[in-house]
């Protein structure tokens, strides 16, 4: 295989994952620790409306947000697109994070959790370009990334019978993509994942810690 059918092959299995899944990683991403972040986005964003990519199912992030923002959704399971127009009416697109179907400008916010974790690291560039094509000058991004770089597939992700891959950037290499994406990253906060461990909740720890497994990044568009 080349690199790019690496790559197609990879987006597809996400996308088969995530749609066979769905049902397993709602029950298992039940209560996490999104608030906290969610509230520092509202904080730090103008006033305008948010886009959550990769919102997965939208309980997590685009059903609070959108009791008091104009929010739209996307994600690149057909089903979890589904679930989440539910929460969010007539504002959720099936869709790809390299290529989002909307205009220039026309977000304050992007909010990416757990999402860009599981694209080619190939493609990662072309999804920060195309967050700040869609952000308005100063406007936030919020990211997921790891504490180091690290890829790898679990072949019963979530003991529910498929297939999972990721390619995870590591600090550095995250904040210089978004840097030559145009943001300018001012703060990390590091969490502890508890998604599919029995007994570990997940939760925010300082990003220097030895616990953080990964971490989520805040970055703001040049104006």
């Amino acid at each position: 295989m080349t690199s790019d059918d690496d790559g197609l092959a990879q987006r597809e299995l996400v996308r088969r994952g995530y749609d066979e899944l769905a049902e397993t990683y709602a029950a298992e991403r039940e209560g996490n620790e999104n608030d906290a972040l969610l509230d520092r986005l509202r904080s730090d964003a103008p006033p305008g409306r948010v886009l959550d990519a990769g919102c997965g199912d939208g309980t997590s992030a685009l059903s609070p947000l959108a009791g008091e923002r104009p929010v739209a959704g996307l994600d690149f399971s057909r089903e979890q697109a589904t679930r989440a127009n539910e929460v969010a009416p007539g504002r959720v697109v099936q869709g790809d994070m390299t290529a989002l179907p909307f205009a220039d400008g026309t977000f304050a916010a992007v909010g990416a959790f757990y999402s860009i974790i599981h694209v080619p690291a190939g493609e990662t560039p072309t999804v920060y370009e195309e967050f700040a094509r869609v952000l308005s000058p100063g406007g936030v991004a919020l990211v997921t990334t790891g504490t180091e770089g690290w890829a790898g597939r679990n072949d019963d992700w979530l003991a529910g019978g498929a297939p999972m891959e990721w390619d995870i950037l590591g600090l550095d290499r995250s904040t210089g993509l978004l840097e030559a994406a145009g943001f300018t990253v001012y703060e990390t906060v590091g969490v502890v994942d508890g998604l599919g461990q029995d007994g570990k909740t997940s939760r925010l720890v300082a990003a220097d810690s030895d616990e953080a497994e990964k971490l989520f990044i805040f970055a703001r568009l040049e104006s």
